[in-house]
């Protein structure tokens, strides 16, 4: 398996789509969560309306809220760009018929996808680490340019947010990679991945979050179980506009982890009994 993770890392470093898809969740994190909401918020529109003033809300951009805002792009945007990861990862090899020379070079199928696992779950981990350092540095750029003062999260919260942080982002780039396996096109892993994560987490599960029946189905779901974790980390400010959660962060954290293990073991074990050929 050494040999298949370093094989991976190799690989992962020199494809550039990794690195676009980095440098996007890091703008879209620095510039519209922190950046864009800051303008917003001190210079408000004339037409702005909340039950919360904009001098509140500005605080959401503030230390003392640093992991509720990071954690809530990982929800969005981040687990978007996670799942085009995963995909890319598993997928590309089908579609550069790659896969079908590893395995001539006699690693076993599952020491190349475990080594596969390892290097996402290390990749995963830097950009938790690096997302939430740049989330920290322009959150106190932003609060010394306000002027304001704001605290830091203690130690243990940090600690626990971060490992939040990356289990939700391992969790969708599991996702993404089980569907490259399972599809074996690119195209389909991503298309699929993504459209599941935005007409049916985000359109059909707010829209009928309600309805009984469906309320009970929601509960599995990963997306909605993030959410209920996140909510746990909740902004300092009271927002009435917060939803309440389906399910308690405990229950959330231990459905992401099954998830998890799920998405792993569900791909090892395509890879490893049907046939490696493009269908």
């Amino acid at each position: 398996m050494i040999a298949s993770l370093q094989a991976e890392a190799l690989k992962s470093g020199k494809r550039w789509a990794n690195w676009i898809l980095f440098g996007i969740l890091l703008l879209t994190l620095v510039l519209i969560g922190y950046v864009l909401t800051y303008f917003i918020f001190k210079h408000p529109p004339r037409n702005f309306q909340s039950r919360v003033p904009a001098s509140v809300l500005i605080r959401e951009v503030f230390p003392e809220n640093l992991l509720p805002n990071v954690l809530s792009s990982t929800s969005t945007i981040g687990a978007a760009i996670m799942i085009i990861l995963g995909g890319l990862s598993t997928a590309s090899e089908y579609g550069w018929l790659t896969v079908q020379t590893i395995l001539i070079q006699k690693p076993s199928r599952t020491a190349v996808l475990s080594g596969k696992l390892v290097n996402l779950a290390i990749i995963t981990l830097l950009i938790a680490v690096v997302a939430l350092a740049s989330a920290a540095l322009t959150s106190y750029l932003l609060v010394t340019i306000d002027g304001s003062s704001s605290s830091w999260p203690s130690a243990t919260t940090l600690l626990k947010g971060f490992g939040v942080l990356w289990l939700q982002l391992a969790v969708w780039t599991a996702f993404g990679m089980f569907l490259g396996v399972a599809f074996r096109s690119t195209a389909a892993a991503i298309g699929g991945g993504l459209t599941y994560l935005f007409v049916g987490e985000a359109l059909i599960g707010q829209l009928l979050r309600d309805t009984t029946g469906v309320k009970e189905i929601l509960r599995f779901l990963p997306g909605v179980n993030a959410s209920a974790v996140n909510a746990s980390f909740g902004l300092t400010f009271r927002n009435p506009n917060t939803t309440s959660q389906l399910v308690d962060a405990t229950r959330g954290t231990i459905t992401l982890l099954v998830y998890l293990v799920l998405f792993a073991v569900l791909a090892l074990l395509i890879f490893r009994r049907r046939d490696v050929g493009v269908s």
